[in-house]
């Protein structure tokens, strides 16, 4: 989707408790044998603060930054992973009510680890299509343990607790919006349920066995060329984004992409999309871990933040979510950065 009308990132922020080291928490046992050696050094764990708490940091940190009046945004979206503190409510309007006040239109926006990205690309059609001229984007989340196994829950992914948000804006800012692309294979969707019986309640098994639904996923048919079809639906979408862009690959400064490192000298995400690691924000996440729905908001507030890039520059944004769903966008950096 190439954007037609001036679109801006107007404001980023992240919201990060202290971290612990991976080692330590190896030595301690809490790490299982198929998930040493990814690469993390240390994970964002938060006690006691709820993953709509810290959205609601960050999201305030993003207004303030962003400098539209919190009560002029029309819309926020709110993505996550896991539990938002409580069962049957409304989150997203909670977030909205203490971040840019009762006008806003609220939503809650589930794709897995895709969310923020979803949100993003929901947003810029929103403002695209006139129905709204801002809008805040939050993520947040707390893997908490016993329901929440973050050391082992997924293949190749060590769980960060964090609130990230980004807040879009027909104003001006310090990129610009200049394309966003999403696509999708469902038929990929049994990697997260696998042949298990569904359910009439929540929390019925502690931890959740991501991992037993994808093994039994992986023994039927329906897993066949499972990664190929992942692969190009990846390419499908980067390629796509850089088109309606109108940029070439080779002009992609930074690529901001999930927080999942296979380690071990195995190939990446980045080397999947043509990316070198330097490029790629794993620097940064493999401090922090894989915060759900919010890796793509708090890498590229680590580069707005830090000054890491500069007027000119291409950022391409890269989401995956199991389901499998897929979103990007390309940003040009048009203003000063570092908050």
């Amino acid at each position: 989707m190439r954007c037609t009308r001036e679109i801006f990132v107007a404001g980023t922020a992240t919201a990060l408790p202290p971290t612990v080291s991976v080692a330590e928490a190896e030595a301690a046992g809490l790490v299982g044998e198929g998930h040493t050696g990814l690469g993390y050094e240390r994970i964002a764990v938060s006690d006691g603060v709820t993953g709509p708490e810290l959205a609601i940091e960050a999201g305030r940190a993003a207004v303030a930054r962003a400098g539209v009046p919190a009560g002029e945004y029309d819309l926020l979206l709110h993505s996550s992973l896991w539990f938002q503190g409580l069962d049957m409510w409304g989150t997203a309007s909670f977030v909205a009510n203490q971040t840019v006040g009762p006008q806003a239109v609220s939503m809650d926006l589930q794709q897995r680890s895709n969310g923020g990205m979803a949100a993003f690309h929901t947003a810029t059609a929103y403002l695209l299509g006139g129905l709204a001229d801002t809008a805040l984007l939050t993520t947040g989340d707390n893997f908490a343990a016993p329901a929440f196994d973050r050391w082992n829950s997924q293949m190749y992914t060590v769980f960060g607790d964090g609130g990230t948000a980004l807040a879009l804006s027909t104003r001006g800012g310090v990129a610009q919006v200049l394309s966003t692309a999403a696509f999708a294979d469902n038929s990929l969707e049994g990697f997260g349920r696998g042949t298990e019986p569904f359910r009439f309640a929540p929390g019925t098994e502690a931890p959740v066995p991501v991992l037993r639904r994808l093994a039994q996923h992986m023994a039927t048919p329906a897993a066949a060329n499972g990664w190929d079809r992942i692969e190009a639906a990846m390419f499908k979408t980067r390629d796509q984004v850089l088109a309606d862009a109108g940029i070439e690959q080779d002009q992609v400064v930074r690529a901001v992409l999930p927080f999942i490192h296979r380690g071990q000298g195995q190939a990446e995400n980045f080397d999947a999309l043509g990316f070198t690691e330097a490029q790629s924000l794993w620097g940064f996440g493999s401090g922090v871990g894989h915060l759900g729905a919010g890796d793509q908001f708090a890498g590229l507030d680590h580069l707005l933040s830090n000054g890491l890039v500069t007027e000119g520059d291409h950022v391409l944004v890269f989401g995956v979510g199991v389901g499998f769903n897929f979103a990007a966008t390309v940003l040009r950096i048009v203003g000063p950065t570092g908050w």
